[in-house]
């Protein structure tokens, strides 16, 4: 069963995708300055918050493979 997103799950759903990038520049930014350790956790930070902007994708992914 498909339901409409809200205007505040779509708006968290774009912050999240934006701070996923600029995440991504300032660790590769930091990996230029030789801040290894730094970029390192940037670059965790940044897959985290690009998984939570495709949370709604992963959940229905998850439901039809359960079968649900």
């Amino acid at each position: 069963m498909k339901r409409k997103q809200s205007i505040g799950e779509m708006i968290s759903t774009l912050c999240f995708f934006g701070l996923s990038v600029y995440l991504l520049v300032f660790s590769l930014e930091l990996l230029e300055t030789g801040q290894t350790l730094r970029a390192f956790g940037g670059f965790v930070a940044s897959v985290f918050c690009g998984l939570g902007s495709l949370r709604f994708v992963i959940a229905d992914i998850v439901t039809r493979w359960r079968g649900y």
